[in-house]
């Protein structure tokens, strides 16, 4: 991983994002972009002053957080649509990775309209690292959710770099008495998939998925969790799942998504 970006909506909410970016970013070597958007819907000399204003905050933020050690890092500021030029950054920087914090919660319109964390991870052709959790420290256990995707052959394998070091727990949630046949379709997944070679076997939960993520994490003291963006339907990489989708809005832990 050579490049990573992280977005800031310049809330309290994506420093957390910020600091996740620098400690993967020196961990591994790679190159940090820090991007944020100023809203094009205000007046042009509005959202210059409020572009130069911004790229100073996350300066600042950036040098709190890296502190005396090395970084190459770079600080950009666009004005226009948010997932367009975040996604345009991204491509433009070579990134490996994108960051993003949590989403401003809006109880009325998130049940009415899709969220602009939503939109952005569904756009992005990165994997995408939601952090919901102060980021000044490695993850120690990851929680991966086997679906038999490509999707989630990917999310597990860029897991696995992000956190080298932490013990990795999976589950496969199957319908009820279908255990034989999940754990058949699970091996032939295994065997065509790109995985790490030390990933462990998967525990088969008879559960729907939500239910079986909500009592494996009551059990567990997990910091993240590795998903696929869709499932085995070859639906388009720009759709998400319905889980994934509702784990976006309410992350039991820092999230990471891949498709």
């Amino acid at each position: 991983m050579q490049n990573i970006i992280v977005a800031s909506d310049l809330s309290d909410r994506s420093d957390p994002a910020v600091q996740r970016g620098v400690e993967l970013a020196i961990a591994l070597g790679a190159k940090l972009t820090v991007n944020h958007v100023v809203d094009s819907a205000m007046p042009k000399d509005v959202a210059e002053d409020v572009q130069i204003q911004a790229k100073r905050i996350l300066q600042g933020t950036l040098t709190k957080c890296i502190q005396t050690r090395d970084l190459t890092t770079d600080v950009q500021v666009g004005i226009g649509d948010v997932t367009e030029e975040i996604n345009h950054a991204a491509h433009q920087a070579q990134a490996d990775l994108l960051i993003v914090g949590m989403h401003r919660r809006r109880v009325f319109l998130d049940q009415i309209k899709e969220t602009t964390m939503e939109r952005l991870i569904r756009s992005s052709r990165l994997p995408v690292l939601l952090v919901t959790q102060p980021g000044d420290h490695d993850y120690a256990h990851m929680l991966g959710a086997v679906d038999l995707s490509r999707a989630c052959a990917a999310a597990i394998q860029k897991g696995r770099q992000i956190a080298p070091n932490a013990t990795l727990d999976l589950f496969h949630a199957h319908e009820v008495s279908f255990r034989k046949e999940s754990e058949r379709d699970y091996a032939t997944w295994k065997a065509v998939s790109d995985l790490p070679p030390d990933m462990p076997e998967p525990i088969f939960i008879e559960a729907k998925a939500t239910d079986a993520i909500h009592d494996i994490m009551a059990k567990g003291d997990y910091d993240l969790m590795a998903i696929g963006a869709n499932t085995r339907s070859n639906l388009s990489r720009f759709l998400l799942g319905g889980l994934t989708a509702t784990l976006i809005r309410n992350p039991p832990c820092d999230l990471l998504v891949a498709k």
